[in-house]
């Protein structure tokens, strides 16, 4: 008899509960048999046993939630709905989408989240799948069809999985703020205005070096010619913008080199295409107000991810994108 390689407990810690009920068993040995899928995939060739077993639970989860309708699975699906009036990012959904069925492309975003990774810490990798990759869409047609073998038998669980094993919620549930505009009349902080004037209205600065930017912190903002007052953490890094807004000042280093803008001489459009993307990948690698401003001004027409069709799958989905990876780094300050 074939040893499994999932175990009960592992299964029950995924549904995040420790009492076992009476479709677990049918579940549990599921998501034993996509295991030898997964084995079979180039995505997973290289990967760890437990990264292969995550796979397996995962996509299981979202068989047991898609035949039960509700669980984690139906409350993510449901809030990107409210959010975005689609079921998913990164698929264009036909009729032959039913969100209240098993379907390839929810199978392919569950994998992409898998193969994707954001960062907990600051040194952490940063990884962003293709949700296009053949070897993923294939991967998901072949779950899929073992899915649809099994559907009718497969039992309807009583007690819903949370919705951690997807995302977390509270990521759809920021509100989208708009952009702080400046009106005629609104008083501005002292700083703002300097660099108005400076830029004779434009809202965007830029400086390659932090000499440059010292420089213009002395003789256009006045601020008092001190290491401590200007901003000395940022001695080593290059290539700065400053936005200035209602709200205030925003500095963002390591990041002008994106902005295709003729007010721009640090604008690099290769460095832009290849390097880019981490300002939406990476928290803290952009202020979030200089990121919208720069998208929504379309100043970033370079910018894409380290795949092919990676221009149009962020340019569609960055909000969902910078979501997913920045965290509470949206709309954070």
């Amino acid at each position: 008899m074939k040893q499994a390689r999932i175990y009960m407990k592992r299964w029950l810690g995924a549904n995040e509960r420790s009492k076992q009920v009476s479709t677990d068993s049918w579940y549990l040995g599921f998501s034993d048999q996509l295991l030898s899928l997964i084995d079979q995939s180039p995505l997973y060739s290289k990967k760890f046993e437990e990264e292969k077993v995550d796979a397996a639970v995962s996509l299981t989860l979202y068989l047991q939630d898609a035949i039960a309708q509700s669980g984690g699975w139906k409350e993510f699906s449901d809030a990107y709905h409210r959010l975005y009036k689609s079921y998913l990012p990164f698929y264009k959904l036909t009729d032959s989408y039913v969100p209240d069925e098993i379907n390839v492309e929810d199978i392919s975003f569950v994998l992409w989240t898998l193969l994707s990774r954001y960062a907990v810490f600051e040194e952490d990798e940063v990884i962003i799948q293709n949700p296009h990759d053949p070897d993923l869409v294939n991967l998901s047609q072949k779950v899929y069809d073992a899915m649809d073998a099994s559907f009718e038998e497969a039992p309807i669980c009583s007690e819903p999985s949370t919705p951690i094993w997807v995302m977390g919620l509270d990521l759809l549930e920021m509100d989208m703020v708009p952009l702080p505009e400046i009106k005629p009349g609104m008083p501005l902080k002292k700083d703002v205005e300097s660099c108005l004037a400076y830029s004779k209205g434009e809202p965007l600065l830029y400086f390659a070096t932090y000499d440059e930017l010292r420089k213009f912190f002395v003789e256009e903002l006045k601020w008092a010619n001190k290491d401590e007052n200007l901003l000395p953490e940022l001695r080593d890094e290059r290539n700065f913008v400053i936005y200035a807004n209602a709200k205030g000042m925003l500095v963002g280093p390591n990041t002008s080199y994106c902005f295709c803008d003729p007010n721009n001489p640090t604008y690099d459009a290769a460095k832009a295409a290849t390097q880019g993307y981490n300002l939406f990948t990476y928290p803290g690698a952009c202020p979030f107000d200089v990121l919208k401003y720069g998208m929504a001004k379309g100043l970033f027409p370079d910018l894409q991810l380290p795949f092919p069709g990676g221009k149009e799958v962020l340019h569609e989905y960055w909000d969902f994108i910078a979501r997913y990876f920045l965290c509470e780094y949206y709309e954070g300050e």
